[in-house]
């Protein structure tokens, strides 16, 4: 609970002490190494997350949990194709799982293969209507099949689900400017920089506005 607790904060190096210590207890926990591998992936360090899920595998094969995070390790290092592979093993255990679904949504963008990534994040909302991420991926994907009214509508989903969330403010300008809506557009960059002053991309584009 401890190390959970960390985990929450943002404190992974303190969650990963947590960890070790209890698999000195119970080395074959498969839940704990599947927690130590979200904190290592936390933390970039993705071929030692992929570490530690393979670990809870080894001991419950039918972790649905460990098969998508094991994906989502693998899209943060580019390996699309076996990402999908994983995660699809989970949504075969748990077909209602949204984190998976959303997994497999950017494992499907990272290939460029934005319709069956917004297919996928539809389901992830469908499951979970307030899941922000899904939102706000489904809007990204959107934005690259040049659908950029729709995007809108899903950052607009994002910024009344979480309005704090800058990206949520930054992407949704760049929709307006890809449809000519400048001014609008000044309004969400300059949200963004409010809520997050190093977002320097906002700054660039509110420059060329």
């Amino acid at each position: 609970d401890l190390a959970i607790s960390f985990d929450s904060l943002g404190r992974y190096d303190e969650a990963l002490r947590c960890y070790d210590k209890a698999l000195g207890y119970d080395p074959q926990n498969n839940a704990v190494w599947t927690n130590k591998g979200a904190s290592l992936h936390s933390l970039g360090r993705d071929e030692e997350a992929i570490h530690c899920y393979d670990k809870a595998l080894e001991f419950d094969p039918a972790s649905a949990g460990a098969w998508s995070n094991k994906g989502s390790s693998l899209n943060s290092l580019g390996r699309y194709e076996e990402a999908i592979a994983c995660i699809d093993k989970a949504l075969g255990i748990d077909s209602v799982y949204v984190g998976a679904w959303n997994n497999k949504g950017s494992s499907l963008f990272g290939l460029g293969r934005y319709q069956e990534a917004v297919g996928c994040y539809d389901k992830a909302i469908e499951l979970d209507p307030l899941d922000t991420a899904a939102w706000y991926n489904e809007g990204n994907a959107l934005f690259k099949l040049g659908r950029h009214e729709d995007a809108i509508g899903c950052y607009d989903r994002v910024i009344g689900l979480e309005p704090r969330y800058a990206p949520g403010w930054y992407n949704k300008g760049l929709c307006l400017d890809s449809l000519g809506r400048h001014e609008e557009a000044v309004e969400c960059y300059d949200k963004a920089l409010e809520l997050k002053p190093e977002l320097a991309a906002a700054w660039r584009n509110k420059g060329f506005d």
